[in-house]
């Protein structure tokens, strides 16, 4: 019998022996040995305690259900020279495989003893490999339990084969009028994979309902859990609010998107009993109310009716709508003077020019009420749900100054959007990375009712710790007046258009409406407002215009004033502290000064012909017919006119090594057999069209041409150190970063 050196050498030969074709199929996942059909393997040069092996391959299984994965039935063990393998029933180690393990799964596994025999097979004969092969075509499974360690993997697993499917179709609720059972009570598409859930609501799963929205739901609801140190924070907003209440005054605390209530949960049983509360989302409405149900004074609608149920939305609580706004349970205390409002809510942020529901009616969405308010009232920012919810709250709620409104938002609303010129009594700054959501600033505010126009606040930053919430830092936030799009360079002549434009990867495509183009076009800046989010969305600098025509044409004339915009996304981009990220944000509220400054005007035209992110192409196409190679002119290849231009200007010892290390990069590129010597690189065109890879067989990248690769990385690590050294600090300066 062949005697393997390395675990490696046998785990190959094996699969190739017994016909599992690892190299098309993923076989190795999860950090496993394999896993192919019904069966998990697991690999030793010599197994010496099964027991351990065993174990470790249990920790595996947990974590794949943890992770929506079918478990496979069998558990193969393989002493590879030994031939042997040592064969396990899953569902005898159910328990186990339900249990949560940290850690490397192959520490820690000494102690473990196997609760059954297991059946060894010695394959080094014919009938034993005969009866290991058959086990190796089982394609059986051990059907697990769900529940709140793994929900979320299934669910994520189910919308991903079922593209169709909304969240009602997953978790149902057999506690409801809808009579919707859902896959998890009634397994179809997972039938002998997961057992029936058992219990009557989804009570246990409160914590976890916006992943568990459907990927529209997600995006529709902008639903977003908050967690509970930043609620009890956020509690002493509310308790300075109450503190505010007339004596001899009633007072509510009104929530219109409380989701599953964990912004009240924390609330006293005195302070419950004013709230009045509502969400919009069918499942999390019946959690809201079997959670809070009891303890506030009214949940919006305070019972389930027979048509509450509508397409996984609740009737009468979408807070956009006329309806809402006229129900007679809030009404009520509107209407009555000796009641003091208090608004208290995490409302969902997302962009969307359409109404909240985001339910489609004969292929079109509906609208909200607020929505046209807002554009009948003359608001120009619309598009965030969140302003939706913040202009409605001042001007359909809050009457009276001693009325306050507590918000969990962006801080755009106030320091771009003006959406509101209201008495700021306090604040605190939270990070998104703990509501689910990547790593970004969050302002919750407590406003007074009362007008005050006021252009810089302070906030207290708040991370997560231990389960507290623990100072950061102090954070000033100034409001910005003009629009960096003042800088944008709309005049332009009378110029030859050809039926192209860029798409945002920097290449073209074919367009009727096209683009201007001749010897004094360089390029074309897009730009959308403020750029305070998604920068690699609202800025870019691509070779013909861009298909949606936000932005302006660079010239010969103005390139060189308008390279800083790059310098200014890069900032926006990479933003290195969470409570910069969608906390600043671009202005021109020093107006022109910047180009006062010849040293910064060098350093950012340097910076933006090197940055990555500069996607000004070289391409041919056909223009007349006639095949026409339009080059990149804003990058430092030769007879450029950047280069041209980089010719007459005066550099120091830093610009001259990244220049130099530029000419090697170029040095190598010419050396690819993809590059053309008609062309004109930048770094994003080497990247993109000449730094090719492949992938091995543990999906990482293989460079084709590594000199190459290596230069690319070491130049762009380069023109960040050159940002952070000659820029950054400037862009404060001149107000172009706020």
């Amino acid at each position: 019998m062949k005697v393997y050196l390395t675990e490696k050498e046998g785990q190959i030969d094996f699969f190739d022996k017994f016909a599992i074709d690892w190299r098309n199929n993923p076989v190795l996942v999860d950090n496993t040995d394999g896993v192919w059909k019904g069966n998990i393997l697991e690999f030793k040069l010599n197994i010496s305690n099964i027991n351990k092996v065993l174990f470790q391959t249990i920790k595996y299984l947990s974590k794949m259900r943890i992770k929506g994965e079918s478990i496979p039935y069998n558990i193969i063990l393989i002493s590879l020279n030994d031939w042997c393998a040592y064969v396990f029933n899953s569902k005898d180690y159910f328990e186990e495989i339900h249990k949560v393990y940290y850690g490397a799964a192959s520490k820690n596994n000494d102690a473990f003893i196997a609760k059954s025999t297991p059946n060894k097979i010695d394959y080094s004969y014919q009938e034993g490999a005969y009866n290991l092969l058959s086990l190796l075509r089982e394609e059986k499974y051990t059907p697990i339990d769900l529940d709140e360690n793994c929900i979320v993997g299934w669910a994520e697993r189910y919308y991903r084969e079922n593209p169709k499917a909304t969240k009602g179709d997953f978790l149902g609720d057999d506690d409801t009028s809808s009579k919707t059972l859902g896959e998890i009570r009634e397994p179809r598409h997972f039938k002998s994979l997961i057992n029936p859930y058992k219990k009557k609501s989804n009570e246990k799963f409160k914590y976890l309902m916006d992943k568990l929205n459907d990927r529209l739901n997600k995006k529709d609801l902008g639903a977003f859990y908050t967690p509970i140190p930043y609620c009890i924070k956020a509690k002493e907003l509310v308790e300075i609010a109450i503190s505010r209440v007339p004596i001899g005054n009633d007072y509510i605390i009104l929530d219109r998107c409380a989701g599953t209530g964990n912004l009240e949960s924390i609330l006293s049983e005195a302070q419950l009993s004013h709230c009045i509360l509502s969400t919009y989302e069918y499942y999390e409405y019946k959690v809201l109310c079997e959670r809070l149900g009891e303890k506030v004074r009214a949940i919006i609608p305070p019972i389930e009716m027979e048509d509450t149920y509508d397409r996984g939305f609740v009737k009468c609580a979408d807070a956009m709508s006329k309806e809402y706004l006229d129900n007679p349970i809030i009404k009520k205390y509107l209407d009555d003077e000796k009641c003091t409002i208090i608004l208290y809510e995490n409302p969902p942020y997302r962009d969307d020019t359409s109404g909240m529901t985001g339910i489609k009616s004969e292929g079109k969405k509906i609208n909200s009420y607020v929505l046209e308010q807002m554009k009948i009232n003359g608001i120009s920012k619309t598009n965030e749900l969140a302003n939706r919810f913040i202009w409605s709250a001042f001007k359909y709620y809050l009457r009276q100054e001693n009325d306050s409104y507590i918000v969990f938002s962006p801080i755009k609303y106030w320091k771009i959007d003006k959406l509101i010129n209201k008495r700021f009594r306090k604040g605190f700054l939270f990070n998104k990375k703990y509501f689910h959501a990547s790593p970004s600033a969050i302002a919750c505010i407590l406003w007074e009712n009362v007008n005050e126009n006021i252009d810089e606040i302070s906030l207290e930053a708040l991370e997560i710790n231990n389960e507290l919430a623990i100072y950061s830092d102090d954070m000033s936030a100034t409001r910005v007046t003009n629009e960096i799009t003042k800088i944008f360079d709309k005049k332009i002549r009378e110029h030859a258009k050809i039926k192209y434009s860029c798409k945002t990867d920097g290449n073209f495509e074919p367009n009727e409406i096209g683009s201007y183009y001749d010897n004094e076009i360089l390029g074309y800046f897009v730009g959308r407002g403020f750029g305070i989010s998604n920068p690699n969305l609202n800025f870019n600098l691509v070779r013909l215009r861009f298909s949606d025509n936000h932005g302006f044409y660079v010239t010969l004339n103005n390139y060189y004033k308008k390279m800083i915009i790059i310098s200014i996304k890069h900032y926006l981009m990479f933003c290195r502290d969470w409570k910069e990220n969608e906390f600043i944000c671009c202005s021109t509220d020093r107006g022109f000064d910047y180009e006062k400054d010849n040293e910064l005007l060098k350093r950012a035209f340097i910076f933006g012909c090197l940055d990555y992110y500069n996607k000004c192409k070289s391409q041919e196409l056909l223009v007349d017919g006639k095949p026409t190679i339009i080059k990149n002119e804003l990058c430092f290849d030769e007879n450029t006119v950047a280069s041209k231009k980089l010719a007459t200007l005066s550099l120091n010892k830093d610009e001259r090594q990244l220049l130099d290390l530029f000419n090697r990069l170029i040095g190598e590129a010419k050396k690819v057999p993809e590059y053309n010597s008609k062309y004109t690189y930048g770094l994003y065109q080497i990247a993109d069209d000449l730094n090719t890879y492949y992938k091995d067989e543990n999906d990482n990248k293989v460079y084709n041409h590594p000199e190459l690769n290596s230069y690319l990385e070491a130049l762009r690590k380069k023109t960040d150190a050159y940002f952070d050294k000659y820029i950054k600090d400037k862009l404060y300066e001149y107000e172009l970063i706020k």
